[in-house]
C-alpha cells in the first residue's frame, strides 16, 4: 500500500506551496521590493525538503507552479519550477546532506545555471528572441527607441549623439559577455538565497554551514592564470581573426575582472573593520569605488596582487 502522509504535513506543504506562490507573485507585480522577494521564494522549498523527503517537495512545488499558473500564467508557473524550484530543491538537498558551504555554492550555482539556460530557451522557443544572436538592425531598434525617449526629455543632439555611442558600446559588451554574466548571475542568486535561507533557517533551529567573514575572502593563484588567459584568448583572437577565441576570451576577462573587484572590495573592508571607519564614510569609499572608474579599476589590480602580496598580513605587521 502507498504510504500515507499525516494530515499535519499535508495541510504544511499545501501552505508552504502557497507561501511560495505568493512570493513570486509579489515578486513579479510590486516594484523595486519584488526583486527583494525574490529571493525568498525558495525558502519554503529548502524548509520542505528538511522537513521531507524529495517526492513530497515535488509535489508541493507543483501546487506552487499550478497556483502561479492559474494567477499570471502557465508562462510564469514554469518560471517557477525552473527558476526558484530548481535552486530551492538543491539548497535543501545539499543542505540537509551536510554538505560544506563551498560545496552547497558550486553545486548550487551549477543547478541555477543549468535552469537559466533552460528558461532561456523556452524563452527562445516560445518568444523568438535570443540575445546571444542579437544582429545589428536589433541593435539600432534599441537605441533608437531609448533616444527617442531621451530626445522627448529635451537632451541636445551632442548629448543624443554621445548617448547613442555609450549605449552601443553596453550593447555590444552585453552580446559578446552574455555568457559570463550569466554565471556570474547563477553564483550571485545562490549565494544571495544561501545567505537569506541561513538567516531565517537559524530561528526555526537549523545550524548552516559558516563561511569565511567578506574581509579575508583572496583568490587563489589559479585564477590570475585564468585572467592572462583570457587577454591571451582576446589578443589571438583579434590578431588572427578567430571570433569564437574573442568571445571566449573577453567571458573569461570579464568574469575574473568582477571576481577580482569583489576580492579588492573585501581587502577594503578589511581595513576600514580594522581601523574602525564610522558607517557613513565606510558607504561614502563605497560609492566612490562603484561611480569612479579609476578607483574601481584600481580596487580590481589590488584584488589581483593580493594573490601573491597578503596586504592584511602588512596591515598587521605595519600595526605591531
Amino acid at each position: 500500500m502507498p504510504e500515507k502522509l499525516p494530515v499535519k504535513s499535508l495541510v504544511e506543504g499545501s501552505f508552504l506551496a502557497a507561501i511560495t506562490a505568493l512570493l513570486f507573485i509579489f515578486s513579479i507585480y510590486i516594484p523595486l521590493l519584488g526583486t527583494l522577494i525574490s529571493f525568498l521564494c525558495p525558502l519554503p522549498i529548502i524548509f520542505l525538503y528538511l522537513r521531507h523527503h524529495l517526492k513530497f517537495t515535488l509535489l508541493s512545488l507543483l501546487v506552487a507552479g499550478f497556483l502561479v499558473s492559474m494567477i499570471a500564467g502557465p508562462l510564469q508557473g514554469i518560471f517557477v519550477l525552473l527558476g526558484f524550484g530548481v535552486i530551492g530543491l538543491t539548497l535543501g538537498y545539499t543542505i540537509k546532506r551536510g554538505y560544506t558551504f563551498n560545496e552547497i555554492i558550486i553545486f548550487g550555482s551549477i543547478s541555477s545555471l543549468l535552469s537559466k539556460i533552460l528558461i532561456l530557451w523556452l524563452g527562445f522557443w516560445l518568444m523568438d528572441l535570443n540575445p546571444l544572436m542579437f544582429d545589428m538592425q536589433q541593435l539600432d531598434t534599441i537605441i533608437d527607441q531609448s533616444l527617442n525617449f531621451y530626445q522627448g526629455l529635451g537632451l541636445s543632439p551632442e548629448q543624443l549623439t554621445i548617448l547613442k555611442d555609450n549605449l552601443t558600446q553596453t550593447l555590444n559588451i552585453f552580446r559578446l559577455a552574455f555568457p559570463a554574466m550569466l554565471i556570474l548571475a547563477s553564483i550571485f542568486d545562490v549565494f544571495l538565497n544561501y545567505l537569506v535561507s541561513r538567516i531565517v533557517l537559524k530561528r526555526f533551529g537549523y545550524k548552516l554551514p559558516e563561511f569565511f567573514s567578506f574581509s579575508y575572502w583572496r583568490a587563489s593563484p589559479s585564477c590570475v592564470l585564468s585572467y592572462l588567459v583570457g587577454w591571451i584568448l582576446i589578443f589571438l583572437g583579434v590578431r588572427y581573426n578567430l571570433p569564437l577565441l574573442h568571445k571566449i576570451g573577453i567571458n573569461v576577462q570579464i568574469f575574473f575582472t568582477i571576481l577580482f573587484f569583489i576580492i579588492g572590495l573585501s581587502l577594503i573592508n578589511f581595513f576600514l573593520q580594522k581601523y574602525k571607519i564610522g558607517s557613513i564614510f565606510k558607504w561614502m569609499i563605497y560609492f566612490l569605488i562603484f561611480f569612479l572608474p579609476f578607483l574601481s579599476q584600481f580596487i580590481t589590480w589590488v584584488g589581483i596582487f593580493d594573490v601573491w602580496i597578503d596586504f592584511r598580513r602588512l596591515g598587521e605587521v605595519g600595526a605591531k
